[in-house]
């Protein structure tokens, strides 16, 4: 797995996905476990859940290394941003856009870095969620064009302050949302992607890897008990039930928190997770529905 220091998004979600700690250092991407910023310190079961979500911009990675080219089409056009207008559309949106904006600063395209940063930058001010999206990180963004360490250390704080906003303004059942998002965005680029990378096993080891955070995700929107998310949450499950019962990396979780490095290590998803060509073929199609579900004008 890949250690990003304070990049783990939500998505975006929040880990999620989906953020406001340590300034722009350039850190080098490194081959150990997932690390992302600590806002605080948290100890509490719920906590940890959340965290040990994948990031949008590890699988981002790993496609990058597999040799993938940046495709413009798998991400969510921006001519959809003005299409919606409920709060959780927007939620999830964000999750998605969030996934996109990653993706585009991974592959180091500046143009469509800038323009999904303004488009989550709008949804998130449509849900109040002002302050991560300050106009000091964007000065930090343009600053930074062309870095991509230090782009996606920026883009894992706006998402993490984002995620911390909503539970300060009692909107943590928003979060989830975007986290929602940012994960379906972050499988469908992958799943699309490894079509047409020669070399795709480590993005489907990757893929089958999520797997237990996929449980995480479904126990933790379950757990909120609103009834709104019950179509989500059925699409979800639709997903963890393709995975069946095939072996899969380890479910367990360990978070250790660094308060002096302001990071959070996550343990958890080693080595083993496979997946047969019918399951990999069945889990793309319907990744593929459900994205189109969400992003739907």
């Amino acid at each position: 797995m890949k250690k990003i220091k304070g990049n783990l998004i939500v998505p975006s979600l929040l880990a999620c996905t989906l953020l406001s700690c340590n300034g722009g250092s350039s850190d080098k991407a490194k081959e150990t476990s997932d690390s992302i910023p600590a806002a605080e310190t948290k100890t509490e079961k719920k906590s940890n859940l959340f965290y040990a979500l994948p990031s949008p911009i590890q699988l981002g990675l790993i496609l990058q290394k597999a040799g993938a080219t940046y495709n413009k089409n798998v991400l969510n056009p921006l001519s959809n941003l003005s299409t919606y207008s409920l709060p959780n559309s927007k939620a999830l949106n964000l999750g998605v856009y969030g996934a996109d904006l990653s993706y585009s600063a991974i592959f180091n395209q500046s143009q469509d870095t800038k323009l999904y940063l303004n488009g989550s930058k709008k949804l998130a001010d449509e849900l109040g969620i002002t302050n991560s999206f300050s106009a000091e990180m964007m000065k930090r963004m343009e600053k930074n064009e062309g870095n991509k360490d230090s782009l996606l250390q920026i883009i894992s704080e706006l998402f993490l302050g984002a995620n911390e906003s909503l539970k300060e303004n009692k909107q943590a059942d928003i979060s989830i949302l975007v986290l929602a998002g940012g994960f379906v965005e972050g499988m469908y680029i992958g799943t699309q992607t490894a079509k047409n990378v020669k070399d795709n096993t480590a993005i489907y080891k990757r893929i089958a890897e999520l797997r237990g955070p996929l449980s995480n995700l479904i126990l933790m929107m379950e757990k909120l008990n609103n009834p709104d998310y019950a179509s989500i949450i059925e699409d979800l499950k639709s997903i963890k039930t393709i995975y069946g019962d095939a072996p899969a990396a380890s479910a367990k979780v360990t978070a250790t928190a660094d308060t002096t490095k302001k990071t959070l290590t996550i343990g958890g998803g080693k080595a083993g997770a496979v997946l047969s060509t019918d399951q990999i073929e069945k889990i793309t199609t319907q990744v593929t529905a459900i994205r189109a579900k969400i992003i739907k004008p």
